[in-house]
């Protein structure tokens, strides 16, 4: 089994560094507002796929752009940006929450109710435990212009048990507009009482193409792309219902297009590859199921290079929390002397030539400084000095990966 690793705030910072709490309006489209301090944390981006991203996906039309999690003392909310493909085709978001027991990793998923995006996912693996999943699917043609959208949760309580059903009917579907629907208790009794209350929004394009998403930049590599105006599914939860009303929780987190019984998946999903997929897929896609005229094909992520799976921390004082990450070991990121006597060096290596900046929070979440900047290849080392006596967090951004590191200046 692979070496599971948290990847969360990527970029973002220790119990107690903000006392800013996330400003979230959950309309279905990222803000430039909503992603500084203390707001929206960027987990990873979809942009390893081969083909044009407008209408060469995995999915051709339709796809994923990024993940972001934020956090207040009472809410989390995620944001997976992209479009869902029409035709009854799914986004699906897995969580291994807190203190719950379900479907291990590494381990086949159950069937999940007939007629549900959770119904034929029995070929997939995980790297990650599932305790609760969520889905949106397109539902049906568009009325009046807008796309309508079901709103789907499964919770997983073994290895073996799975209750899935659709927390939306007829008249309380989520409209592709960005209106935020709130999940009624009439639609969420047991086991999904938690879920009650709970608001979600989703954004479709004009043509419902991710072409038209305003988050879908060229180059793809680029911070914009996933970025600020994204178009996307947005979830509101209490922590409550995730169990996390206290301390720092931990939770885990996947995100996957599949279509509409889950018997079919992408090869868009988050995190992303970092290498080729292996022989035996439907590459570009992943399969499952439904593949190979319904003989079916296995779907496990420990096979596949990197790990599908990214953690995030909840603080009290809402702030989205991680540590050192492999994507830092990747990268090769290093800060040192650490502590240092007043300054330091700076060094990472950049695969291949992407788009980089590297910049420098004080504990507040003020940027003190911006190091680099721009399209860089290769091995870089940049001097750190003039900075006060404190603790600081240094932020490393290459391409569509992001980490950090914690800097004390004596």
């Amino acid at each position: 089994m692979k070496k599971q690793f948290t990847l969360a705030a990527l970029g973002l910072l220790t119990a107690g560094a903000f006392s800013a709490q996330a400003q979230v309006t959950v309309d279905g489209q990222l803000t430039a507002a909503e992603l500084t301090a203390g707001n929206y944390i960027l987990l990873g981006k979809s942009n390893s796929f081969t083909g044009n991203q407008n209408d060469g996906r995995p999915f051709g039309k339709a796809g994923l752009l990024s993940l972001y999690v934020a956090n207040t003392p009472t809410k989390v909310y995620m944001f997976l940006g992209g479009t869902v493909e029409a035709g009854g085709n799914s986004f699906q978001i897995y969580l291994d929450l807190p203190g719950a027991t379900g479907v291990p990793a590494a381990t086949f998923l159950p069937a999940g109710a007939a007629g549900t995006s959770f119904e034929k996912v029995t070929r997939i693996k995980l790297d990650q435990a599932a305790d609760l999943a969520l889905a949106l699917r397109s539902d049906g043609a568009a009325v009046g212009g807008v796309q309508n959208y079901k709103v789907e949760a499964a919770v997983y309580s073994s290895a073996t048990a799975v209750q899935s059903k659709q927390l939306t009917d007829a008249t309380t579907l989520i409209k592709g507009d960005g209106t935020a629907l709130t999940i009624p208790a009439t639609l969420a009794a047991a086991p999904y009482a938690g879920l009650a209350g709970s608001r979600m929004a989703y954004r479709n394009t004009s043509n419902g193409e991710i072409g038209t998403n305003p988050g879908n930049t060229n180059p793809i590599t680029g911070a914009t792309y996933g970025a600020a105006g994204s178009f996307g599914w947005e979830i509101e939860i209490d922590r409550a219902a995730l169990g996390a009303t206290t301390g720092t929780p931990t939770f885990r987190i996947f995100a996957i297009q599949n279509n509409g019984s889950g018997g079919f998946a992408s090869g868009e999903f988050i995190p992303q590859a970092t290498g080729a997929l292996p022989t035996g897929l439907q590459n570009p896609n992943l399969g499952g199921a439904d593949a190979n005229s319904g003989a079916g094909n296995d779907v496990d992520f420990a096979a596949i290079p990197g790990t599908q799976s990214a953690g995030f921390i909840l603080g009290t004082s809402g702030t989205v929390l991680g540590n050192r990450s492999a994507i830092a070991s990747a990268l090769k990121f290093g800060v040192y002397p650490n502590p240092a006597p007043g300054a330091a060096k700076i060094s990472y290596v950049v695969p291949g030539q992407q788009e980089v900046s590297v910049d420098v929070f004080n504990s507040l979440g003020q940027r003190v400084r911006s190091v680099a900047s721009g399209r860089q290849t290769g091995s870089q080392e940049f001097p750190l000095s003039d900075l006060a006596s404190g603790a600081y967090f240094v932020k490393l951004q290459v391409g569509g990966q992001s980490t950090s590191q914690k800097l004390i200046v004596q």
